[in-house]
């Protein structure tokens, strides 16, 4: 069964699917929570999971993202913790559903959505499990510049390029969350625009007007770190990690969970594919994706 169904957050209406497998249920359920930028239901990478999940008997509840597809809002002036409070309303809306086993729902958060989730586990009682799905576990800041860097490297950089860039990327932050520095940053764009950085894909990344939406966005998020909230969450946690992702630096977050995060307390359990890169999708990964969410993580 599937209906559209709506979703009140911080004033805005979201759009949603809830979809229910076949069957009397009670179901487990989860709700998804896209990764950066705008992310409406006609994600593949997002709907691949939906459509998977429930056929292997799990419910979804799958929102168009905050000024994604039907949705109003702004992603881009929403900070992390209204993006979780836009997570919460709709698990709020997922419980609703008398087939739903209340002790068997969470958030599945992909990508930038890994920053959101263990957010929301901590202010919400009713969240019973969170996944990460290819999700950085260090700071936001740390991570783009990992992207950056990595992104960089595919595309054949030189070192000297590489320095040019990551200075570029200091710059910009330092502008986005301190509001300074603005005129610094402009000579370092307008300089590299006469190096062989200027016909990059990387280097085009790089925002050269001060009334650019993306400042904003950083000002508000900019200065996230999700480890101390993964350090709070108490109920089961699943990573899922592809060794070949040029987004995040996944060897750096396992390291990180495992060494940080796992402890006999929790219960939290780490996937890592080698061959995977970031949009990491696999049936076998399903499969143990549903086998845990239906055990509530336990190994």
């Amino acid at each position: 069964m599937r209906k559209e169904v709506r979703i009140v957050s911080h004033g805005d209406t979201l759009a949603a699917s809830l979809i229910l497998p076949a069957g009397k249920g009670p179901f487990p359920a989860a709700v998804i929570v896209h990764g950066s930028g705008s992310s409406p239901r006609a994600n593949p990478w997002t709907k691949a999971y939906v459509e998977a999940l429930v056929e292997r008997g799990v419910a979804v509840l799958y929102p168009d993202k905050r000024g994604s597809g039907g949705s109003q809002g702004d992603w881009q002036k929403a900070s992390f913790a209204i993006l979780a409070d836009d997570a919460l309303a709709a698990l709020d809306r997922l419980l609703e559903e008398p087939r739903i086993d209340a002790e068997r729902v969470g958030l599945i958060g992909f990508s930038q959505g890994g920053d959101i989730v263990p957010l929301a586990a901590t202010l919400s009682l009713k969240v019973k499990f969170v996944v990460d799905v290819s999700g950085s576990v260090v700071p936001l800041r740390e991570q783009i510049g990992d992207e950056i860097r990595q992104t960089a490297l595919d595309k054949g950089c030189s070192e000297e390029e590489l320095k040019t860039l990551r200075e570029l990327n200091e710059l910009g932050m330092r502008y986005a969350l301190q509001g300074e520095g603005w005129q610094e940053y402009s000579d370092a764009l307008m300089a590299a625009k006469h190096t062989s950085l200027k016909e990059s894909e990387v280097f085009g990344g790089f925002p050269g007007t001060r009334d650019h939406p993306i400042w904003g966005f950083l000002h508000s998020v900019g200065d996230f770190d999700p480890l101390p909230y993964w350090e709070k969450v108490k109920v089961p946690a699943l990573f899922l990690y592809g060794g070949k992702d040029r987004n995040v630096d996944t060897r750096k977050s396992a390291a990180i969970v495992e060494n940080t995060l796992f402890s006999p307390e929790k219960s939290f359990s780490l996937l890592f594919f080698g061959k995977n890169g970031h949009g990491l999708f696999r049936d076998d990964a399903m499969d143990f994706l549903v086998r845990w969410i239906g055990d509530k993580g336990i190994d």
